[in-house]
């Protein structure tokens, strides 16, 4: 006798044997039981789930000998033809190669006639979407009221392609992928029924590259079965299928957790020796970080792992901590797109994941505001023991840090020292003038703590008079900003004019051609009105357009153009976080954060309000 593959020997034949799928099968057997039974079904869902499989069962419980039942007894005629597939009055028709008028055209004929023997005449169409429109059209009134005796099946892996009005006239069920535990529960009975011995591991990752479908695991178990024969070791399981194996992924996850570069390099270099795809041991190293965070940071989320899998990602969750965890997702995340742009894939990754490896410390930014408070309040700084690599990450290996001196109080009257002997000012002075008053870099990470602070080289705020010409330029930027109170479009436009004159009755402007020009004088109306209203007086607008030309000097020498509003602005904004950068770059509160947490000042930012 041919052999059968897995896939159609262990097809279930009854509803219980259908695994994933309750919600689909308490419907159907509640159906069956009360006699409330559709004339039409729509079974959707992704590849290898049950589809096709569940429409057998449907025809079997209707055309048993002892039905409409929900539990077909197999062993009678009807039950065994359909299960065998060569049923006269169950009629299996594939859309993809008949999807046809014509072929529509024959169901619809078959359909006026009665069963050859069975209850009903059953027609099961697979891949439905795959119908013309013109097939859908003809089919919409036969769907609709067919005669009593039959019943239709249609099932369907993209049902955003099925018109409405046949999803309208079907009774719609919704397969699920099954679950990776589901999957590799199902795959050892099956291999213990054909004397195969497979571990947990290789069941898993069987289970793991079926993504979701069950027809595919058992034809990936009977490749496993005819390259390794019937005890596969879990390397020759990865080996057959091409597949990652997760235990080398776990011991390389395990590697960025403890630190341990030499163990990264040779882990990749093993698999890469296998001919593995690299941009695929990228994917499941972050598939595996993934479970990883989640374990660490929601120990009761439901994860879809195996139980020898799941045991690992929590004990590689309990040994880090959890912003040495995110980050190091976030760079595994990155190296996937490395790799892919890459030329050379393997050192791609290999210094991606050296750089996770030699991470700096890390911590939560909760976790050190609550370290500076205590500090601030003259609280002891951490003594001996802490780790080196961020709280409790780097696989637990941590070295002694001797007890950090307090240090000296920095000369700076303005701001005075907390009582304790800490050496630390008070956190509130961080952004504040001198005695107390806020400055106007409030809104930034952090601010000048008076002028004792602000560097030398630090760009000087500009002058309203020496840019904008004295008191015209003030008069000026006032108009401007009435005029942007009342026109949200004119006022940026002269925001980035040049002011040329200001005399009693008229104000002259240059503007480069484009859109400010356009808008300027498309809003000329509405501008010279809030004029009037501003100065009390009619005043006419002129607008030059063109660069604006150097004006000359007293001595005749050519000066270079006023500037506009616009570009005042980005200068007073440029010259504010310049100041508020350096002053806190430079605070006592910063440097000593720094210190204690062996950490440097990589990036300050100001925050906008």
């Amino acid at each position: 006798m041919a052999y059968l593959v897995l896939a159609r020997k262990y097809r279930p034949q009854r509803f219980a044997e259908m695994s994933g799928q309750e919600h689909v099968v308490r419907t159907l057997s509640n159906a069956l039981r009360t006699g409330q039974l559709a004339h039409a079904f729509l079974f959707t869902g992704p590849r290898g789930v049950g589809k096709t499989t569940t429409a057998r069962l449907v025809a079997k419980a209707l055309n048993c000998e002892k039905g409409p039942t929900a539990e077909p007894c197999g062993v009678c005629t009807p039950c065994v033809e359909i299960a065998e597939g060569r049923s006269v009055d169950v009629v299996e028709i594939d859309a993809a190669s008949n999807n046809g008028v014509d072929n529509v055209r024959d169901i619809i004929e078959a359909v006026k006639y009665r069963p050859a023997r069975d209850r009903f005449k059953i027609f099961v169409v697979d891949e439905v979407h795959m119908l013309s429109q013109g097939a859908f059209n003809a089919l919409l009134k036969t769907l609709e009221e067919p005669p009593a005796h039959v019943k239709f099946v249609l099932a369907t892996t993209d049902v955003h392609k099925v018109p409405e009005t046949i999803l309208s006239r079907c009774q719609r069920f919704d397969f699920r992928r099954l679950t990776l535990q589901q999957i590799a529960d199902q795959l050892g009975k099956v291999a213990r029924e054909e004397g195969m011995t497979l571990s947990p591991a290789a069941l898993a990752l069987v289970a793991r590259q079926a993504e979701g479908g069950m027809r595919d695991a058992l034809s990936l178990l009977d490749q496993v079965r005819a390259a390794c024969g019937d005890a596969p070791g879990d390397d020759q399981v990865a080996e057959a299928l091409g597949a990652v194996d997760a235990a080398a992924i776990s011991r390389i996850a395990g590697a960025l957790v403890g630190r341990d570069g030499g163990a990264v390099l040779a882990e990749i270099e093993a698999l890469h020796s296998k001919g593995l795809e690299v941009k695929r041991i990228a994917e499941e190293l972050v598939r595996h970080l993934r479970n990883v965070v989640v374990a660490r940071l929601v120990p009761d989320a439901r994860l879809d792992l195996p139980d020898a899998e799941l045991a690992e990602v929590r004990a590689q969750a309990g040994a880090a901590d959890p912003a040495q965890l995110t980050r190091l997702f976030d760079l595994a995340q990155r190296a996937v797109v490395d790799v892919k742009l890459s030329e050379q894939p393997r050192y791609a990754l290999e210094v991606a994941l050296l750089e996770a490896v030699f991470l700096a410390p890390g911590a939560q930014v909760a976790d050190l505001v609550g370290r500076l408070e205590a500090l601030a309040r003259g609280a002891p700084p951490a003594g001996p023991g802490r780790s080196s690599s961020g709280g409790s990450g780097g696989g637990g290996a941590t070295r002694a840090v001797p007890p950090v001196a307090a240090p000296a109080t920095p000369a700076i009257p303005a701001t005075p020292a907390v009582p304790g002997g800490s050496g630390w000012r008070e956190l509130s002075s961080l952004g504040g003038a001198p005695g107390g008053a806020a400055g106007s870099s409030a809104n930034g990470t952090a601010g000048a703590n008076g002028a004792a602070h602000a560097p030398a080289a630090t760009a000087a705020e500009p002058s309203h008079q020496d840019a904008e010409g004295g008191p015209a330029g003030d008069r000026w930027r006032a108009a401007v900003d009435e005029v942007e109170r009342s026109s949200p479009a004119a006022g940026p436009a002269l925001k980035q004019a040049v002011l040329l004159s200001m005399t009693d009755g008229e104000i002259a402007i240059q503007l480069p051609e484009g859109l400010y020009a356009a808008t300027a004088e498309r809003k000329r109306g509405d501008i010279e009105a809030v004029f009037a209203r501003f100065f009390g007086r009619p005043t006419r607008l002129v607008v030059k357009r063109g660069a604006a030309a150097a004006l000359p000097a007293a001595d005749g020498a050519p000066e270079a153009p006023a500037p506009s509003i616009a570009s005042v602005e980005a200068a007073e904004r440029l010259a504010r976080t310049r100041r508020v950068k350096e002053a806190a770059r430079h605070h006592p509160n910063i440097a000593e954060a720094a210190r204690i947490l062996e950490g440097e000042i990589d990036d300050i930012e100001e925050l906008k309000s």
